[in-house]
């Protein structure tokens, strides 16, 4: 034990600073004594005087709410562009495979003979769909798929608009394909014919009574024959005389009379002409047989080829294709003339997948439709019925046993 010594000797022992060591605890210093008029920590006077005021202690904000909030958006914006990509239109039409359609069931005939076949002939579809991104990306993907610019399918019309024109050429092509299978089996079929007007010349005497779209349907009370029957019917009439022509609108109804003074062609300034250019339709068709062909809301000239020989298939006995299933597109004009389409690369596909081994295609499309065929698809070009029925025969096809241009039909209407 150690004595204290020195004035702080009074029961607690004094350790210099230089005697502290390591085990030997410093003493806390001594708190100083509370003035007076202080008040505790607890509120309690201590003799008097402002208590001192606590410093709070800083808190570390907590970042959950922060990160879910940033991964809320982020899913959102993720959503966002998904739905946009499948559904937001973009100025783009995508050409993609359609189908392979049996003509046979479509057809109904009534006042002839019907022959079913083992075989069958099916036009082809494309599908046109407006493109989105993902379709550009599928598009990207398939070689199947070509992607056109909106104007090269709409140009200037709106989308219903270029439904009703679809529509009105399938139509069109239902009839004239009849036409032409009647005609070519010996039937006669009498038509009505008008001259569309395709363009008005500007300061000629049709301007402002005629527009683009009407139907000239006769000149003098006197109606047409065929295609030139507008410059026949002219051929009498100087420059300078006065001729009524009748003319439908486009939206149809009774006709109206225009009369016009005939200006000098430029061609020939002793011929009168009223200033139009124009290109024959068949007004109306009186039919042999009754012939209807349902096609429902599929819109397009382009099976007129296939319904041709479907008809002359069913109005014959025998196999037309020689027993085997054979796809065909093209148009069909009034003379035979089969006519390019559009989509034949997709159609081709369309065939190729439906396991067909012909197809038959325009000739200006015979490149389209061979570079999607694939190996066991065989095409066929084709510029009218006849090389059409051509190819068949070489394929076992009944085409010989058909009549011969001129004959009689091989199968009256009753």
């Amino acid at each position: 034990m150690v004595t204290p010594t020195g004035p702080d000797a009074h029961g607690a022992e004094a350790i210099p600073p230089e005697a502290a060591g390591d085990g030997v605890a410093r003493p806390e210093p001594t708190a100083p004594t509370a003035r007076a008029g202080a008040r505790t920590t607890n509120g309690s006077d201590a003799g008097g005087g402002p208590a001192p005021v606590p410093v709070p202690v800083p808190q570390h904000p907590t970042r959950g709410p922060a990160r879910r909030i940033v991964a809320g958006i982020a899913v959102f914006l993720l959503v966002a562009f998904v739905i946009g990509a499948a559904f937001i239109p973009l100025p783009y039409y995508l050409f993609k495979p359609g189908s392979v359609r049996d003509t046979e069931p479509l057809i109904a005939v009534e006042g002839t003979d019907v022959y079913p076949s083992d075989g069958s002939i099916g036009y082809t579809t494309v599908s046109l769909r407006q493109a989105t991104l993902l379709g550009l990306g599928q598009a990207w993907i398939d070689d199947d798929i070509d992607v056109v610019d909106r104007e090269r399918v709409l140009g200037d019309r709106d989308v219903d608009t270029n439904r009703q024109i679809n529509l009105q050429m399938m139509s069109d092509s239902k009839q004239i394909a009849t036409q032409v299978a009647l005609e070519r089996l010996g039937y006669e079929v009498d038509t009505t014919v008008g001259q569309l007007v395709v363009e008005v010349v500007e300061g000629s005497p049709a301007e402002g009574e005629i527009e683009v779209g009407d139907v000239i349907t006769a000149i003098d009370g006197e109606t047409f024959d065929d295609a030139g029957d507008l410059r026949r019917l002219l051929a009498d009439d100087p420059p300078g005389d006065t001729v009524t022509a009748t003319v439908q609108t486009s939206t149809g109804g009774d006709g109206r009379d225009v009369e016009l003074a005939l200006a000098p062609s430029p061609d020939d300034p002793d011929r009168g002409v009223m200033g139009v250019a124009v290109r024959e339709v068949v007004l109306d068709y009186d039919f042999p047989v009754d012939i209807e062909i349902d096609t429902g809301d599929v819109g397009g000239p382009s099976a007129g080829l296939a319904f041709t020989l479907a008809i002359i298939d069913d109005l014959t006995p025998g196999e037309l294709t020689g027993g085997t299933d054979v796809a065909v597109t093209g148009t069909i004009s009034s003379d035979g003339t089969v006519g390019p389409v559009g989509g034949t690369g997709q159609k081709a596909a369309a065939v190729r997948e439906a396991g067909m081994s012909l197809f038959l295609v325009p000739a200006d499309d015979y490149e389209d439709a061979v570079d999607r065929a694939g190996d066991d698809l065989e095409v066929v070009a084709v510029e009218n019925i006849d090389e059409a029925l051509e190819a068949l025969r070489q394929r076992g096809g009944n085409v010989d046993d058909l009549p011969s241009i001129g004959e009689s039909a091989a199968a009256p209407a009753a």
